[in-house]
């Protein structure tokens, strides 16, 4: 099949798990383009992008809420829609995860499409106090038809082979990813403690070192070698790197960006699972250091299921 995929660039996990994806697609004898949308991520693809697209991108305030502000005035509406009339009609299947130029053209061209995220397991919530959030969700890329990834269910999180085949170990330090807070808070509430760090943000523009806190720049290779050499993980309620530290057995706190109700949902998620999900404080930290237990989790790869999915209907 000839599939035009494509990737929400807000935030890191999107690209993570697209990239695997569409490595295993292209194994299985499928032509795949990409195209992206937003700009809001850190990382760059190792692959062909046959267009970008400014899209929708989400900003933070640096106090662990989203700046609406930032993120409504980024967003050019109407140029989202006009970037929707994408020709697609040359293509079998398109993909979205959580992508709208992609899931919209082939509404338009009559492509059947398919929505791959963690965004689709959210759409069938009744919540009324989430009522705008789950309808933004629905309606934001809505495809023919979805694979919902989820912690726990049918179709669970796609992990990288390459860092499933990666050696793991303990080198005594806490990996912080936390793109929602401003570095001078995590700072604040890390450098009194007896343990060590090593902070990633884009706010880092050369790599440098303040006592106990390792502050890196954003790099794929190195994020990646600190994830699996870390004691533990702490980090927002996205997908994709909790995700990573659950598989990879790791000690994991996850705090969610307030008043993003994907993230509030992952959480709830976690905290059922006994994941802590309190805010950044450095009375927390402790709380978490002392009572921290093992969490035994059951993960089943589900590329193949996904894989004979598309197979199987398209």
């Amino acid at each position: 099949m000839k599939i035009l995929y494509g990737i929400q660039l807000n935030g890191n996990g999107h690209i993570t798990r697209s990239l695997e994806l569409i490595d295993k697609l292209k194994q299985n004898g499928h032509l795949v383009d990409v195209i992206t949308s937003g700009g809001n991520s850190s990382l760059k693809l190792p692959i062909e992008v046959i267009k970008s697209f400014q899209g929708f991108s989400m900003y933070f305030n640096k106090s662990g809420k989203i700046n609406w502000l930032k993120t409504t005035k980024s967003s050019n509406l109407f140029k989202i829609i006009k970037d929707a009339n994408f020709d697609c009609s040359n293509y079998d299947l398109v993909i979205s995860d959580f992508e709208p130029i992609t899931a919209y053209s082939a509404k338009k061209y009559g492509v059947k499409s398919i929505g791959i995220s963690n965004q689709a397991s959210l759409m069938s919530q009744k919540k009324v106090k989430f009522f705008l959030s789950i309808q933004f969700i629905k309606y934001f890329a809505p495809c023919d038809t979805y694979i919902p990834l989820e912690y726990i269910g049918e179709y669970q999180p796609i992990i990288s082979e390459d860092l499933l085949n990666s050696e793991i170990s303990d080198n005594d330090f806490y990996l912080v990813y936390l793109s929602s807070y401003s570095l001078e808070h995590i700072k604040n509430e890390l450098e009194n403690s007896d343990n060590k760090f090593k902070v990633y943000s884009s706010e880092i523009l050369k790599d440098n070192v303040i006592n106990n806190i390792e502050f890196k720049k954003p790099n794929r290779e190195s994020f990646k070698s600190d994830l699996l050499n870390c004691s533990g993980v702490i980090t927002a309620s996205g997908f994709s790197t909790t995700s990573e530290a659950l598989v990879l057995g790791k000690k994991l706190w996850s705090i969610p960006v307030k008043g993003q109700f994907e993230q509030i949902e992952n959480a709830k998620r976690l905290k059922d699972m006994n994941i802590y999900t309190d805010e950044l404080t450095f009375k927390n930290l402790n709380i978490w250091l002392d009572n921290y237990q093992k969490i035994e989790y059951n993960w089943i790869n589900p590329i193949k299921n996904i894989i004979d999915k598309i197979n199987g209907n398209y």
